[in-house]
């Protein structure tokens, strides 16, 4: 009797492969904050240096939501809302009660992280698009809020002449002032949402948004997740909220309309809600793409609907996982056809 062995066709792991995997996961963040200073410093047009510092405010807006959609599960159309207090919270204390920015923005960060703590736990029963329908009603809520409360808000009117922050003794006065330190936060803000992602609590997350059942089997307390989720997200979308209000200078309730909730939703469903480099690379497009089609402002809006509709149905998984694809391709490629030969 003869007895047939048969050889492992797995690719052996490369000595050092996961050191350097390592190394260069860690290079990856100088060489971001380097890429920040470049374009604060390489773009010498004020109008899409303007636009890349709104880009990199709605990269931090993105990737909280990532981790509230993205991460454990949950649909929220209420970004703006979050994003609206943080920046009229800086709006107030700044030009009503004379706190400096730095601290303005603490506690315009604080307060959304606050709301979104009560906002989420009331909705913990909530799931879908009935969980979507009660963020939606809350940013409309805080619309009429600031639409209404006039002796606070300004009305329709709303806040100006915030003032600029100092930091580190250096006013930010010109717009590459503030590429250079929205850009920084940018690239901290990722790094953080990275962190969170591969740490317990993110795979408790992703635990709750595949199965919560299974993960309540296991012992993830979906209460605590759920919740913890939903702050994360408004913590970032009231720091963008309040990075925005010190860079225009400026805050309106037209600025929080639900157009903006839907924005920040697809930026992170068209980059790719598996990762955080897709939220942040669908907050850059999805910003560019309509100053870019601005010359053809009549047809502006059907071009990037078809675009986008393209973007769902050839690449459901977002633009990043279509990226991973085209970068695997060769290392598929080369496999079958090594394991062709050893058959």
């Amino acid at each position: 009797m003869t007895t047939t062995t048969i050889e492992p066709t797995a690719t052996r792991p490369v000595p050092g492969a996961s050191r350097l995997a390592t190394i260069g996961s860690w290079l990856v963040w100088p060489l971001l904050i380097a890429v920040a200073l470049g374009v604060a410093f390489g773009i010498d047009n004020n109008y899409w240096l303007q636009v890349a510092v709104n880009a990199e405010i709605m990269i931090i807006a993105a990737v909280g939501l990532y981790v509230t959609f993205g991460l454990s599960g949950q649909v929220s159309l209420g970004q703006a809302g979050f994003y609206a207090i943080g920046g009229y919270v800086v709006g107030l204390l700044v030009t009503k009660l004379g706190f400096e920015f730095g601290l303005a923005l603490v506690i315009g960060v604080i307060l959304s992280g606050l709301v979104g703590l009560g906002l989420g736990i009331p909705s913990l029963r909530l799931r879908g698009n009935y969980l979507a329908l009660a963020t939606l009603g809350f940013g409309q809520v805080v619309g009429l809020i600031l639409v209404n409360w006039t002796w606070l808000t300004g009305g329709a009117n709303g806040i100006r002449n915030i003032v600029a922050p100092v930091v580190a003794g250096f006013e930010l006065r010109t717009v590459p002032d503030w590429a250079v330190f929205i850009g920084i936060l940018a690239v901290l803000s990722i790094f953080v949402v990275t962190r969170i992602r591969n740490s317990s609590f993110g795979r408790a997350m992703q635990a709750v948004r595949d199965s919560d059942v299974a993960a309540s089997s296991m012992g993830v307390s979906l209460s605590s997740v759920k919740v913890l989720a939903f702050v994360v997200g408004a913590v970032f979308a009231g720091l963008a909220g309040a990075l925005n209000a010190g860079f225009i200078t400026y805050v309106s309730p037209g600025t929080y309309d639900l157009g903006l909730s839907v924005t920040i939703l697809a930026m992170v469903v068209v980059g790719g809600a598996s990762s955080p480099w897709g939220a942040a690379i669908g907050a850059v497009l999805l910003t560019f793409l309509p100053e870019i089609l601005r010359p053809v402002q009549e047809y502006y809006l059907l071009i990037y609907g078809i675009l986008l509709l393209v973007m769902v149905a050839f690449a459901p998984g977002g633009i990043w996982n279509f990226l991973k694809l085209i970068v695997s391709l060769p290392v598929q490629v080369a496999t079958r056809i090594r394991s062709g030969a050893q058959s």
